[in-house]
């Protein structure tokens, strides 16, 4: 061919390749049986077909198997597919044209920032969340003059001393919990010694689940219409330091589960619910039904309510 159609087919073909940050690829080869057009002219002069490298600032003709590339600065090979960074037009290669050198890449963009979560709220005021009242005990055994205090993150209830008659207090939730969908545990970090201590999901004292600690035995009880069902067994403070309440995933009963840490819980009892589960409060109490000498101080810790997955 002569000097200058070879010089005029270089310039026609460098002059219609579009550059662009990263690397291109340009066309595929055209086949009689694909009948496809490559989307850079190749003139018979120059097939079989080439590609275009850039050496000291020039675009030099090349030739290659199958299509035209345009290898910038820095892109040298199917090594650095993990510094690409975009892969928007990965799914466009053909299976012949992913080699070395094949992957398409936009500019780099600029890294995406994970978005800032805000942190959670803090809980409201404690007077918002809890109430003094009794709610496992009839309205008419609540004493105000039994202190019932929040200190240092845990509930402490002093029953009254040589006192007769029922004397209650403590603390019931603002909020109702509905248990088919909830957990609600606590932790006894001391029962009131000689006295009685309450734990339990409530809807009145009529109606309500729970725990009572009292002379050295752990009641199980369910009132329905004042009808009360309990199951007593010794208490043991190391043994039933956590008291939960749940309802069962596999049939429609109620468990009453004790614990040694809070994580591993054992059963010890289950019953078919006899009253509303949707929306029941949280009552921690303590108090006296007769004199009692030293009735003790209860402690109560880690009141947790917890959705069931």
């Amino acid at each position: 061919m002569p000097d200058s159609r070879w010089r005029e087919a270089l310039r026609r073909l460098t002059a219609r390749v579009a550059l662009s940050a990263g690397l291109v690829g340009l066309a595929t080869q055209a086949t009689p049986e694909s009948g496809a057009q490559p989307r850079v002219p190749i003139l018979p002069a120059i097939t079989p077909e080439t590609t275009v490298r850039k050496f000291r600032g020039k675009y030099v003709l090349k030739r290659a198997a199958n299509s035209f590339f345009v290898h910038l600065a820095g892109h040298r090979s199917h090594s650095s597919h993990s510094s690409h960074s975009s892969h928007r037009s990965h799914s466009s290669h053909s299976s012949s044209s992913h080699y070395s050198g094949s992957h398409f890449s936009s500019s780099p963009s600029p890294p995406r920032s994970e978005p800032v979560v805000p942190p959670p709220p803090p809980p409201p005021p404690i007077a918002e969340r809890w109430s003094v009242e009794v709610l496992a005990t009839a309205p008419v055994t609540f004493d105000r003059s039994i202190s019932a205090e929040q200190t240092g993150g845990t509930f402490t209830i002093a029953p009254l001393a040589r006192i007769a008659g029922e004397h209650f207090s403590g603390y019931a939730s603002v909020a109702s919990f509905d248990l088919r969908t909830v957990t609600i545990a606590t932790e006894i970090r001391r029962p009131a010694t000689g006295a009685t201590t309450i734990f339990a999901a409530a809807i009145d004292a009529q109606n309500w689940l729970g725990f009572r600690i009292e002379a050295s035995q752990l009641s199980i009880e369910s009132t329905t219409a004042g009808n009360r069902v309990s199951k007593k067994i010794a208490y043991d403070a190391a043994r039933h330091r956590f008291l939960r309440l749940r309802t069962s995933k596999v049939a429609p009963v109620t468990v009453w589960e004790t614990s040694v840490d809070g994580k591993n819980w054992t059963p010890e009892y289950v019953e078919t619910a006899q009253i509303p589960l949707t929306a029941l409060r949280i009552a921690l109490s303590a108090g006296t039904t007769k004199s009692i000498a030293t009735p003790g101080i209860a402690v109560f810790d880690n009141v947790v309510v917890e959705r069931t997955p």
